[in-house]
């Protein structure tokens, strides 16, 4: 999956999940995504729920920080490294059961 897919994944959930009534090249065009709804802790919390269920992953709680929620490359960044953490778990998990 490229970064702009996870990128429009992302922007979706948002839009959908915290009812934003945005358009996508409006939350695509924000620098911080606190300016864009106030990201308070009702809203981080909507949006963690929305980003696991629609990527299918469990975001841990030590990973969870005010800095990946700063704005939406951050977060784009952060759920490229998890998908690919998960993708390799999985594949060397196959690789164990193949032995």
């Amino acid at each position: 999956m490229s970064i702009e897919d996870i990128k429009h994944r992302i922007v979706e959930v948002m839009i959908r999940d915290l009812e934003l009534t945005l358009n996508p090249d409006e939350v695509h065009g924000t620098s911080r995504l606190d300016g864009l709804f106030g990201m308070d802790s009702i809203a981080v919390t909507e949006l963690i729920i929305g980003i696991e269920k629609e990527f299918n992953i469990t975001i841990p709680a030590e990973d969870l920080s005010v800095e990946i929620f700063q704005d939406l490359e951050t977060l784009t960044e952060y759920m490229k490294k998890r998908l690919h953490d998960e993708a390799t778990k999985y594949r060397e998990g196959q690789d164990k059961t193949q032995c």
